[in-house]
């Protein structure tokens, strides 16, 4: 590994409000290296990566590449030096095409001044080849699926002859597939003397793509380890200053399974390819599903929470069959869902904590003259706030402005705020920190321990190996195979997911 500090960070602090985002941090990154960086939400990572990207400068240190003082002051001059970074929410146009999307605000001109659209379809073939990704560059963008959307995005920094490229949480939603597609174009920029800094909450694949791993918590620097010297569990000390100890904790004790509440019977959905299914659900079970993009859970989680019709089948609660016809309907039947996307499905961003976590309920939280009473969504908003320990300095604070961790609680607010009896939960931990990770696994238990029945699929096998009281394999819209909890492994759940029927 190379071993020529190539980017280097010398006492940079920066603050917001008073607040110090970072504080005196000094580390390098070398030359040709898979650099990651980890901590959990609020620990500076991002403001990190916005400094090397030109979208904040440091207020105090300094910042230099091949051993000169650089000044980053906006993002055209963060390219000029080579720097390029993949945000973890994607910055393309949809209904252009992959080659336009390329070459957005750079587009080639002919001699005439005009776009030479042959020139930027023929260089983003070119560098498409480079990265071994197999897309035609007239496709249009928007259908395309998000990982392919990822290397867009990576292929459009290869043609900037960018030196340094950032990746921010690229990994958050993509499947067991892309994200091996993913591991492979950053091992061929690496392979190509590219500095790439890889962002992300998830320590299994910091692990097998990184070759060094530098830890931020609450804006200072930890440390910078090799990867092959240092384990999981010391880094996840290093991120929250504590050992975490196992990685789910242990069911509550008198967590013992009820009478079945569900019953899913020859369910269908025709025009998404998805039954017959059949399956049964216990008051206190977690059921987990898992399977490949398109394989069917979304579609499955949509028609039960009656946001697609049910073309054929059953669906009975304690014993009385029930018609999901809309989401308001399952809402007020007793069903809850935590959507796969909290900014884009769950959550108004620009709103407070309060408004969030009382917007299904606001019903019963009215006064004698029929107006909302400011004293029960205050008392409502505070119960959810300790009970899920929402770390916020007030209830009116814009959910905007709180880590991933703690948006993601306030979603869970929102909706156990309604009381449900099933609630749904779609890639739950998606984008949150290991810390936060834990606490919801925490109340995943404590929730079926109270009687609740939770149907989970996650993007993350072990997540739902580490959960769920029984797994169902879906593929091409039908359930392949059940295993009981600690009947299998992630590998045999992965070569399950995949159709086959053994590891070997």
């Amino acid at each position: 590994m190379p071993d020529t500090p190539f980017i280097q960070l010398n006492h940079v602090s920066k603050w917001f409000g008073g607040v110090a985002a970072l504080n005196d941090v000094t580390f390098a990154i070398c030359r040709g290296e898979i650099h990651a960086v980890v901590g959990e939400n609020g620990a500076g990572k991002s403001t990190l990566m916005k400094l090397l990207a030109g979208v904040h400068e440091p207020d105090t240190g300094e910042i230099r590449i091949e051993g000169r003082n650089v000044r980053l002051a906006n993002p055209r001059e963060a390219r000029r030096q080579g720097i390029s970074i993949v945000f973890q929410e994607l910055n393309l146009f949809p209904h252009r095409t992959v080659a336009a999307n390329i070459f957005a605000n750079r587009e080639l001109t002919n001699r005439w001044g005009g776009v030479d659209r042959l020139a930027m379809r023929e260089a983003t073939r070119r560098v498409l080849a480079e990265l071994d990704v197999d897309l035609s560059p007239e496709a249009l963008v928007g259908p395309l699926a998000i990982g392919e959307k990822q290397q867009i995005e990576i292929a459009r920094t290869l043609e900037q002859q960018s030196r340094i490229i950032i990746l921010d949480e690229p990994n958050s939603a993509l499947n067991e597939t892309e994200s091996q597609r993913l591991f492979d174009i950053v091992r061929r920029l690496r392979a190509r003397g590219i500095t790439v800094v890889y962002v992300s909450h998830r320590l299994e694949e910091v692990f097998a793509i990184a070759d060094r791993i530098t830890v931020v918590r609450d804006g200072r620097f930890q440390g910078t380890y090799e990867t092959a010297k240092t384990t999981i569990p010391q880094i996840i000390a290093g991120m929250i200053g504590r050992s975490l100890g196992p990685s789910f904790p242990r069911r509550t004790k008198g967590a013992e399974l009820g009478r079945v509440v569900l019953q899913v019977r020859e369910l269908c959905h025709h025009s998404a390819h998805l039954g017959p299914i059949s399956f049964t659900a216990r008051a206190g079970e977690i059921i987990g599903f898992a399977g490949l993009e398109g394989a069917g859970v979304d579609e499955l989680f949509r028609v039960l929470f009656g946001l697609d019709p049910m073309t054929s089948g059953q669906i009975v609660v304690r014993d009385e069959p029930q018609r999901l016809t809309t989401p308001l309907v399952a809402m007020r039947r007793g069903w809850a869902l935590i959507p796969e996307s909290r900014r884009e499905q769950g959550l108004m961003m620009d709103w407070s904590i309060a408004r969030n976590t009382t917007l299904l309920v606001l019903d019963t939280l009215l006064g004698r003259l029929g107006l909302i009473d400011s004293g029960k969504v205050r008392t409502t908003t505070d119960h959810y706030i300790k009970r899920l320990g929402i770390a916020t300095d007030s209830p009116e604070k814009k959910v905007a402005h709180l880590s991933g961790g703690n948006q993601q609680k306030v979603l869970l607010a929102k909706w156990l705020a309604t009381g449900p009896g099933i609630l749904i939960l779609n890639d739950p931990t998606r984008g949150v920190d290991v810390g936060a990770k834990y606490e919801i696994y925490a109340l995943c238990h404590q929730l079926a321990a109270q009687g609740m029945t939770l149907l989970m699929t996650s993007s993350e096998g072990e997540e739902i190996l580490g959960l769920a009281d029984r797994v169902f394999v879906l593929s091409k819209g039908k359930i392949l195979r059940e295993f009981q909890s600690g009947e299998t492994s992630k590998a045999e759940l992965l070569h399950a997911m995949a159709g086959r029927t053994s590891t070997g």
